[in-house]
């Protein structure tokens, strides 16, 4: 802080909400700040909407809450976005591996710090559709749900213990619990640009960079994660969009 400081002045500098300036400095009313104190200031940046994204699933794609993004949007019921609209992403955000995965060409990834692990390239497609990584009864499906939520693939109810196995030919590029709320989450790269995803696994059977075939064992089904009950939840996504499995899946 400089003399003439006033915190006002200091979002429209420094490019960030006034309200994300108070909350991360935990300031409280009146707000009077001292020459010399130190302020952190997270820088906010934008996301251009992209055909079939929503308001959910770019908020998990930067990590962030939900009803952050939708405030500091102003984002009314139904929460609806249009294509091409300019969102301010709260804080910076950082895109989680889940969008990283389905759009970065890079050949190497950290799965762990100080660990990097090469990224083979996916082996070819074994035909047009992806196969069922488990059999079971869908409890959820694709689309919008009640509080401006989207589900962004389908869960599947399964026994414990089931086999979950690889929709299609490809190499794992994420397998950790990192991701707050997917418990043990598997991410596979598949040549064309695709990518398919099973979280709440009670186990991991691959490890990152691994490549791993069509009808593999690739996991052993759970409850980790944000849910209760046994259960795989699936994505495809083609490049940043998510898409309905159900359309793909033979």
């Amino acid at each position: 802080m400089q003399k003439g400081d006033t915190l006002y002045a200091i979002s429209r500098r420094e490019g960030v909400g006034l309200q994300d300036l108070v909350q991360a400095n935990k300031l409280r009313p009146p707000y009077a700040l001292a020459i010399g104190q130190k302020l952190v200031v997270h820088t906010s940046s934008y996301h251009t909407v992209r055909r079939g994204e929503t308001s959910y699933g770019i908020s998990r794609q930067y990590g962030i809450n939900l009803s952050d993004l939708i405030r500091v949007n102003n984002i009314r019921k139904p929460y609806t976005l249009s294509v091409g609209q300019k969102l301010r992403i709260p804080g910076g955000g950082v895109q989680s591996a889940s969008n990283t995965a389905a759009s970065q060409p890079r050949t190497t990834a950290k799965q762990a710090p100080g660990r990097t692990v090469a990224i083979p390239t996916p082996p070819p497609r074994t035909g047009s559709g992806f196969a069922w990584p488990v059999k079971g009864t869908i409890s959820s499906r694709f689309g919008p749900k009640e509080g401006g939520l989207h589900n962004d693939g389908v869960n599947i109810l399964v026994k414990r213990g089931t086999a979950v196995k690889a929709a299609e030919s490809g190499v794992v590029v994420y397998a950790s619990n990192a991701l707050e709320g997917y418990g043990n989450l598997l991410l596979v790269r598949h040549a064309g640009g695709w990518v398919t995803a099973y979280a709440h696994n009670e186990r991991l059977l691959v490890r990152h960079g691994q490549k791993v075939t069509k009808g593999q064992v690739i996991a052993r089904a759970g409850s980790t994660g944000g849910v209760a009950t046994p259960q795989l939840h699936f994505e495809i996504r083609k490049g940043r969009r998510a898409l309905d499995p159900l359309r793909y899946l033979s």
